[in-house]
């Protein structure tokens, strides 16, 4: 093993430990100081109730179900769950939903003056799970239930691909429990009934994902349907830049610096094709867009700066501004506005004590604070009581997570072998570095929390293979 590989991937894993670490201290000290119950030995004790859950559940999913079993099940758990929820609870469609949701059903109607307002001209690259949507309303009819519906059914897909991702990377022990904790987690199963495009993105990131780990790079022609796969993650929902960075790290890493075997030639030579498949996508699909009329702008950010601007707020410590929003959007996009986005930038970043104060206070309210996703899915719906406990679930979930992924982290360390995880570890990475500078909300955790189970499934099986060798001592004594 090359040296200097083995340094980056320990460095990394030490990193992505590190990200672990602080998460649960942070999630933590929200749970302890801003509890949604007044009763701290209650938590405790809850806290320590879902962890041997947890750790009973695996033992229990492992043992009494074949693989074939378990896929059926586990499918149908997350399926019922999320259909059950969005039967009952309809979540209103507010702010940026709506907006998508009322120009899809223009768009379905042949109807593409929406595409004028200043929404859709500022952020046109919204255009791509609009225009989605609007496909789902032709087929199905006006209504959000066939949107749902399907958001149900990515979700399901996710959990699935979870499975088999954790299992190629680990085992089938830490594949099934990493599967089974996302397919009962909360903020996700709560977030199917929000026509967020969170949901079709994800699924298709991690579809690439699952091929990517499956097949490799030295498949003759996996690398060009992970490609595509992740160009249209991107086109519903625009974060496929940091995929792309990670995955460029990844291979460099991995197959240039640390792989003798594989011709570098050939995975340099895919390397950009993956890169240029991704943007020949993005292409087509935007100047189709041009070509039929909808809009005239290709699919990106009109306004590079905005998400700056908000990211720098200490006052709204990173997240959306009103008074930011009245003072940019006064002005149209053009270059009077970026002046002033770029002045605001300027002094919010002038004084760089303040500034690191700003990235570690944003680090605790993304990485640490309750998951926004349970007020959005009872947006409309307003249940004090069964908000605190859907909250405090979530809470002791996530903090359990967090425990699993550190006691994982540490014995990846150790090991050194797994490389396939420093993509994931990249990806953690990445995704966290660039919420330092933009604007963050708890919600847009939903990207990488699968990539969490994975990671933390590992953690449950040493956890229980450690509890199994002390049993069997002493059994020999």
């Amino acid at each position: 093993m090359p040296r200097l590989y083995a340094f980056a991937f320990k460095s990394l894993q030490i990193l992505t430990l590190l990200f672990f670490v602080m998460t649960l201290i942070y999630s933590l000290q929200f749970l302890i100081t801003e509890p949604k119950y007044d009763h701290p030995y209650f938590l405790i004790v809850a806290l320590i109730v879902v962890l041997i859950g947890i750790i009973f559940m695996s033992i229990i999913v492992n043992r009494f179900f074949t693989q074939t079993q378990f896929i059926i099940f586990i499918c149908l758990l997350a399926f019922t769950l999320r259909l059950a929820w969005v039967l009952t609870v309809q979540t209103n469609v507010v702010q940026d939903f709506a907006q998508m949701y009322n120009g899809a059903v223009d768009a379905a109607n042949n109807n593409f003056s929406f595409a004028d307002k200043a929404y859709f001209t500022t952020w046109v690259y919204q255009l791509g799970f609009t225009m989605y949507q609007a496909g789902v309303i032709k087929l199905f009819g006006e209504g959000v239930l066939a949107i749902k519906l399907l958001n149900i059914l990515y979700c399901t897909g996710i959990t699935y691909f979870i499975y088999r991702i954790a299992t190629h990377l680990f085992n089938e022990f830490s594949g099934r429990v990493a599967t089974l904790i996302f397919a009962t987690y909360i903020p996700n199963i709560m977030m199917t009934s929000v026509l967020t495009n969170q949901h079709l993105a994800t699924f298709l990131f991690y579809a690439g994902f699952y091929l990517l780990v499956k097949k490799g790079i030295s498949h003759s022609y996996a690398w060009i349907f992970v490609s595509i796969l992740i160009a249209f993650g991107d086109i519903m929902r625009p974060i496929g830049i940091v995929i792309l960075l990670a995955l460029i790290l990844f291979l460099l890493i991995t197959h240039i610096i640390g792989d003798q075997q594989l011709n570098k030639k050939m995975v340099v030579s895919k390397l950009i094709g993956m890169i240029g498949i991704y943007y020949i996508v993005h292409f087509i699909f935007s100047y189709t867009l041009i070509a039929t009329g909808v809009t005239q702008y290709p699919l990106s950010s009109r306004d590079p700066y905005w998400k700056f601007v908000v990211g720098f707020n200490t006052e709204t410590t990173g997240g959306f501004s009103f008074p930011d929003h009245k003072l940019v959007f006064q002005y149209p996009i053009g270059e009077e506005r970026f002046e002033i986005e770029k002045q605001l930038i300027k002094e919010r970043t002038a004084d760089k004590g303040q500034l690191l104060l700003l990235f570690k206070d944003k680090f605790k309210v993304m990485w640490g604070d309750y998951d926004a996703s349970i007020y959005w899915g009872l947006e409309g719906h307003p249940q004090p009581e069964l908000s605190k406990l859907l909250w405090t679930l979530e809470k002791l979930c996530y903090v359990s997570i967090c425990i699993f992924a550190c006691i994982a982290s540490i014995k990846t360390i150790k090991e050194q072998r797994n490389k396939t995880l420093l993509f994931f570890s990249l990806l953690i990475l990445g995704y966290v570095g660039v919420h330092f500078f933009i604007e963050i909300q708890s919600r847009y955790r939903y990207f990488i929390i699968p990539t969490f189970m994975i990671i933390q499934g590992y953690g449950v099986y040493l956890i229980t293979q450690y509890i199994k060798e002390r049993f069997q001592r002493k059994e020999i004594h």
